[in-house]
């Protein structure tokens, strides 16, 4: 990810600021022409959530595309991972995905996708974006509107057993903060015979914040309860993000969504697993229970996704922000189909939800970060490696180094000038210790940075 500023950057799949200040539907423009520019893209599907701004980008974005000859489905809100699915089987050689995802509703971004996916090497389209771009259009395109949600639902429940999760009986209640899963969820898992509650359902009404975290997900763990549901599942505005609640009312930390899944999914389908480096050692002990190999990637769903694909693991994802990535069927962080996934496990393994995560190990983490200006990263990040050189490093993402009692993963930030710290231990005290210790390295490096430049 590249920083231009505090509030507009490209990311690692396109780019994201606030709307009105630095995400124009000007900037939007540009974007898209660089997009198609860098990728040749001609039938492009453009899809939205459900944030104030959408609409506004969704002309701009459709607007260049018509401008330069090419063709704009236009699916209106959808979740990211329908978007993304149809993207890839579908026939279109391009997608722009309007979302900032958790971001709060002030935030917009273009996620881009070309044949492939999620564009991999967003540079190119930023040597475009800062340059002149000339395209020349023969002919005005057209827009055409477009609904892949039916084709990804048809296709979804071929991937599901169904008549498994018919005979359970399963009641589940669906938060979709607002989002664009206001409807996707509630309609797969009904396809597949659960009964369905949802709540916080009105697109573009966001009751609770965005990112669906224990902290904001207090009604809907009361809904659970009060409705005698199964379990129950929260999304972020887009709806590649899932969270669990369990049939208790308890709000699952974000990897445990994954870890269900990957333990269900890998009992019948051999292959390795592959999660981001942020991701809890829950993925290590279910590897080794199961016997299958584990790949730890950078941090980011294209990063994720180009692992899976090198190693044809059938199902990865990003447990630090409950991102899970059924590659048997969408090459993508999907939340909706995550959930389907979900309700199979239980229906397939007869028991609560409660009772499944008591075999996955409890770990603690906790998080912190430190200011530091993004030029002084390096000299920082040198100096970590140098001063933990003894230890077991992995430099896969940052600096991940593991102790005996657990793991530390410093990584710069590349939306805001700080360096994050997350830490993770069996126990909350030795997590602590980790961060502090951690974090008291960090600050010298900084200190002796800030120091060199003031000479």
């Amino acid at each position: 990810m590249r920083v231009l500023s505090l509030s507009l950057m490209f990311t690692a799949s396109g780019i994201r600021g606030i709307y009105g200040e630095t995400l124009t539907p000007n900037v939007a423009y540009r974007v898209v022409v660089s997009f198609i520019a860098a990728t040749e893209a001609k039938r492009i599907l453009v899809g939205r959530d459900t944030r104030p701004s959408g609409l506004a980008l969704e002309h701009a974005v459709s607007s260049a595309i018509v401008d330069l000859g090419r063709t704009a489905y236009i699916a209106g809100v959808q979740p990211t991972p329908v978007l993304l699915w149809a993207s890839r089987v579908m026939g279109f050689n391009g997608c722009i995905a309007i979302t900032a995802s958790h971001n709060p509703p002030e935030w917009n971004a273009l996620k881009l996708a070309g044949r492939e996916g999620l564009l991999r090497d967003v540079e190119v389209v930023k040597r475009f974006f800062e340059g002149e771009v000339r395209i020349e259009a023969k002919r005005s395109g057209a827009t055409l509107s477009f609904n892949p949600l039916p084709h990804y639902l048809d296709e979804a429940v071929k991937h599901l057993d169904v008549d498994l999760i018919r005979r359970q009986n399963i009641k589940v209640v669906v938060d979709p903060g607002g989002g664009a899963g206001f409807e996707a969820t509630a309609m797969l898992l009904r396809r597949v015979g659960c009964e369905v509650v949802t709540i916080n359902s009105a697109p573009g009404v966001f009751a609770r914040p965005i990112e669906p975290t224990r902290g904001s997900l207090k009604d809907l763990a009361e809904a659970v309860k009060a409705y005698g549901a199964d379990v129950g599942f929260a999304h972020d505005c887009d709806a590649d993000r899932l969270v669990c609640v369990t049939e208790e009312g308890e709000v699952l930390p974000e990897d445990y969504g994954l870890a269900v899944a990957s333990m269900h999914v890998l009992s019948k389908r051999r292959g390795p697993l592959v999660v981001n480096v942020a991701s809890s050692m829950v993925f290590k002990r279910i590897s080794q229970q199961l016997g299958v190999k584990l790949y730890w990637s950078p941090v980011g769903e294209a990063k994720v996704v180009e692992l899976i694909e090198r190693v044809k693991a059938p199902i990865g994802g990003e447990g630090s922000s409950g991102g899970i990535v059924p590659a048997f069927f969408n090459k993508a962080r999907d939340g909706v189909f995550g959930a389907a996934l979900i309700v199979e496990a239980i229906a397939s393994r007869g028991e609560r939800l409660s009772e499944i995560v008591k075999e996955i190990p409890r770990y603690h983490q906790v998080r912190g970060y430190l200011t530091c200006e993004p030029p002084k990263y390096g000299y920082v990040m040198d100096k970590l490696k140098r001063n933990l050189s003894g230890e077991a490093v992995d430099l896969t993402d940052g600096v991940k180094v593991w102790f005996k009692e657990g793991w530390g993963l410093v990584r710069p930030s590349q939306t805001e000038p700080k360096i994050r710290v997350l830490c993770e231990a069996e126990d909350r005290d030795s997590a602590h210790d980790l961060l502090n210790r951690l974090m008291r390295m960090v600050k010298e490096a900084i200190d002796e940075a800030q120091a060199g430049a003031s000479r």
